[in-house]
């Protein structure tokens, strides 16, 4: 069974590879490697990556998710391709949104390029909305694409309420 952890510095390398590998279907739209060793020790300290690790120790998945404002966020959402359709991406969403729930946020926002249709309506099976769109600025476009900017509100139980807001009047 593969275990989900929060990520440490030491797994950027490791992040880095797994992210690129997993986001290499995108090279029909951008140029260039989704992101660096260096970014993803950036992207830690506004918040975590968490990630799936095999028996054997193998990063099989990612996702980074930060508590924003008043909002939470997640993505960078990859599954190594010898991972997939497995049911890990699906692992790793509901993960990040315990995290966010914990944080505690009720809603999170997540950024779909336009172009991965597939992709939204996948998240639109999982209760997410299409709220709007931004640029997409991230890389070097090969043809003109934006975000879909999708929310979704996270539901906490009783306990968490409760412990969510006993923590608020501390």
């Amino acid at each position: 069974m593969t275990d989900i952890r929060a990520a440490g510095t030491d797994d950027a390398e490791a992040l880095a590879r797994l992210v690129n590998t997993a986001y290499e279907v995108e090279q029909f739209f951008v140029d260039g490697d989704r992101t660096n060793a260096e970014d993803i020790r950036a992207e830690m300290t506004h918040g975590t990556f968490l990630v799936a690790v095999s028996p054997d120790g193998h990063l099989d998945g990612c996702v980074y998710v930060s508590a924003r404002d008043a909002t939470g966020y997640f993505g960078m959402l990859a599954v190594a391709p010898d991972a997939q359709r497995r049911g890990l991406g699906r692992r790793l969403i509901a993960a990040a949104e315990d995290w966010l729930r914990a944080a505690p946020r009720d809603v999170v926002h997540i950024l779909v390029v336009n172009l991965r249709e597939d992709l939204i309506a996948f998240y639109e099976r999982l209760g997410y909305m299409r709220i709007g769109t931004e640029p997409y600025v991230h890389r070097p476009v090969k043809q003109p694409c934006w975000f879909v900017r999708m929310e979704k509100r996270l539901k906490r139980d009783a306990t968490a309420s409760a412990a969510g807001e006993a923590e608020a009047e501390r």
